[in-house]
């Protein structure tokens, strides 16, 4: 199974080369290889000898140069690696044949590693022994490399490698071995050493180099130069005020010894020391002090901050004493000592800057900052036109709750030592003070002076947003409601309309009911009284007057012609009430055109105002009587021109009828007893309706009628 599976790999390796692919047999050609060439998997078979071997990779020199081969790489990439090979039996000195591909690596080209085979003993090369400046410079990473320095730091127990921290050339270089050196810390710290192995170039993620790292075999590449003193204390003596003074033969590069008393304590990681007015920082995470405590400290000049301090420090306890009481502090001094000049920008003689001083300011509590990652809460305290920031180590659950009860607004008074933020000036060759920050041993250091009104701008804006709120939810109550009620009002108006109307369509069936009643007794009963009254006398006197009897006769025609009037006036009311949905004033043109078809008379049906909708009773009596008005100007007026007017008002709507015929006189005009009932049918209409007509005529000049009539309350 293994070696079909080494087949199929083969053959799907030969499959995706390149037919006339050749793999790279110098190392140098490799690392000219760029980023996107290296990425390629471009094949590589080369030999030489191991300079260093770690868990999973090693590094191999073909005589020329050096390249990192890795196997771990090589499996999770999912290249033609079957197992990772162990590597504890490889030596430093061992020649081996390398095959594999091209990676672009973190920083510089690499080797993932297919295929390997030991072909015995090789003599290591010489290392390389380059300056700073090309160390810096990433050219010679993966190279087999010496330097010297002194130890800062020896961790041999921690998880992991045992680990060097080495200081070449003022820069700090970690020191990471394969294998176990068997020394103790006291016999390396503080040493010269002179160290071999691989440089690695430790890089950002822009694959940029950041910084420097070694990784050596073990003790066989580490030679001690100058081993450290017995007694750490015994190193040469300083001052706090002059850490680094001029020396033309100075070596700062071993620890340096000085005393003094300690004003502020972070536990584990820092604490002050005043001495001569000078304060400087003593960076120890295991030195266990209080403030007052009179120290002496051994350990390291560290010049990475502007102001040198002690770094590493040993630190034991030789006194005790007051504790310095803090001065008070006016901001502009801190941040503009006096100088001996602008130009060099040294403090006056005699004169002490503010870092790490003890000083006591006041101040308006703007911004209380949770805790960061190193434990330490931040407060921005504003004081006059500046602002600064204060750090709190919380060591526990009370200095939390203390710092959950500041309110933000508070006039505060702090107690701290003073830190200064120095810049550098690009134009200028010197640094200048850019700001500065306290550092709070504990809660206690922070006192309230005044809480701030209650009326804060925070609560005030909480308290206009619930007002905005309320308000805004009173207008939605109240639209709801107005709303509401509009749709309950509508509904209960159209009610009541169907009510209305229903109430008027009863009583308008009454009404009709009684009028068709009183129409039957009053005209048609009358009307046939009077017909057989009239036919009786002409039966009577037809033998004995016949002129008598021919007048009576003619009388009982008329009577005749009148019952078929009123019947036929009868019958039309009562179908004058289906309009089906149609518009009066439609209906008013039509019938108006129909009665003139075919005559020379010439019609006009206008409208005044905007169309109403009418109750059906009303528009078909208004219809009987326009056209009861246009019938009386055809038979009797003899017009050549008539013209119907519909004027909508607020409350009434108006119907006039004008022609320009003959006209007439209407007081001498032919009544009832001449047999003429048109104007009189004409009133009585109107008046069922409530309304009033008018006649308006005088011979010569044509005939208006005008009926006027209340319009029914509109829902």
């Amino acid at each position: 199974m293994r070696l079909l599976r080494w087949i199929a790999l083969a053959l799907l390796a030969a499959l995706t080369m390149p037919l006339d692919a050749e793999p790279l047999t110098r190392v140098a050609e490799i690392r000219g290889l760029s980023r996107e060439d290296a990425a390629k998997a471009i094949p590589v078979k080369f030999a030489g000898v191991v300079t260093y071997v770690g868990w999973e990779n090693f590094v191999v020199h073909d005589g020329e140069t050096s390249i990192f081969a890795d196997f771990r790489f090589s499996k999770a990439k999912g290249h033609w690696l079957d197992e990772i090979p162990d590597l504890s039996k490889l030596q430093p000195g061992d020649g081996v044949e390398v095959e594999g591909l091209s990676d672009p690596g973190g920083f510089s080209p690499m080797v993932l590693v297919t295929k390997f085979r030991r072909i015995g003993r090789q003599v290591v090369p010489a290392p390389l022994r380059p300056s700073m400046e090309l160390l810096l410079s990433g050219s010679q990473d993966t190279q087999w490399i010496e330097v010297e320095g002194v130890v800062r730091q020896h961790h041999p127990s921690e998880p992991g490698p045992e680990r060097l921290a080495l200081v070449v050339a003022g820069h700090r270089c970690p020191v990471i071995l394969s294998n176990r050196t068997g020394l103790r810390p006291e016999q390396l710290v503080d040493a010269r050493v002179r160290v071999r192995g691989v440089l690695l170039n430790i890089a950002n993620l822009r694959s940029q180099v950041a910084g420097l790292k070694i990784h050596s075999n073990g003790r066989q590449d580490i030679d001690i130069l100058a081993p450290p003193s017995a007694d750490p204390f015994l190193a040469p003596q300083v001052s706090l005020d002059r850490l680094i003074p001029f020396d033309p033969q100075a070596d700062f590069g071993h620890r340096r010894v000085s005393s003094g008393v300690v004003t502020f304590v972070a536990p584990g990681r820092f604490f002050y020391l005043l001495d001569r007015g000078a304060c400087v920082r003593v960076d120890s995470v295991d030195a266990v002090v209080s403030p007052g405590d009179r120290v002496e400290v051994s350990g390291f000049i560290d010049t990475d901050r502007v102001l040198a301090s002690f770094s590493e420090a040993l630190v034991r306890v030789i006194g005790k004493g007051p504790v310095p009481p803090p001065a008070p502090a006016d901001i502009p001094a801190i941040l503009e000592p006096k100088v001996r000049s602008y130009e060099e920008m040294v403090a006056e003689h005699g004169y002490t800057d503010a870092n790490g001083r003890l000083v006591r300011l006041q101040g308006i509590l703007r911004r209380v900052l949770p805790a960061d990652k190193e434990g330490n809460a931040a407060l921005v305290i504003e004081s006059g036109e500046h602002l600064f920031q204060a750090f709190l180590p919380i060591i526990n659950d009370t200095s939390s709750r203390r710092l959950q009860s500041w309110i933000e607004g508070s006039t505060i008074e702090l107690t701290g030592v003073s830190e200064l933020e120095m810049v550098r000036i690009d134009t200028q060759p010197w640094y200048a003070i850019a700001g500065f920050h306290l550092w709070l041993s504990s809660p206690d250091d922070l006192r309230v002076i005044a809480r701030p009104p209650w009326w804060t701008p925070q609560r005030l804006a909480i308290v206009l947003a619930g007002v905005l709120m309320v308000l805004g939810l009173v207008f939605a109550w109240a639209y709801a409601m107005r709303r509401q009620v509009a749709l309950r009002s509508g509904q209960l108006a159209r009610e009541i309309a169907a009510r209305e109307a229903a109430t008027l369509e009863f009583d308008a069936i009454l009404r009709e009911r009684r009028r068709l009643a009183n129409d039957l007794h009053d005209t048609l009963e009358q009307a046939l009284t009077g017909l057989a009254l009239q036919l009786e006398i002409t039966d009577r006197s037809k033998a004995s007057n016949p002129e008598l009897s021919a007048r009576h006769l003619h009388l009982a025609q008329q009577f005749l012609e009148r019952s078929r009037r009123e019947v036929h006036r009868t019958v039309w009311d009562l179908r004058a009430h289906g309009l089906d949905g149609r518009d009066v004033i439609d209906l008013l043109h039509e019938r108006a055109t129909a009665m003139v078809q075919g005559s020379p008379v010439a019609i006009s049906v206008e409208r005044d105002g905007s169309s109403l909708p009418l109750p059906d009773l009303l528009a078909g009596n208004l219809l009987m009587l326009a056209q009861e008005a246009v019938t009386n100007a055809l038979k009797h007026g003899a017009p050549s021109r008539i013209s119907l007017r519909l004027k909508s008002q607020d409350q009434h709507i108006e119907l006039e009828v004008r022609d320009d015929g003959r006209g007439f006189d209407p007081v001498t005009a032919a009544g009832q007893l001449e047999g003429h009932f048109g104007l009189q049918g004409m009133r009585e209409r109107a008046k069922r309706l409530g309304g009033i007509l008018d006649v308006s005529s005088s011979p010569g000049q044509g005939t208006s009628v005008n009926i006027r009539v209340p319009l029914p309350i509109q829902p």
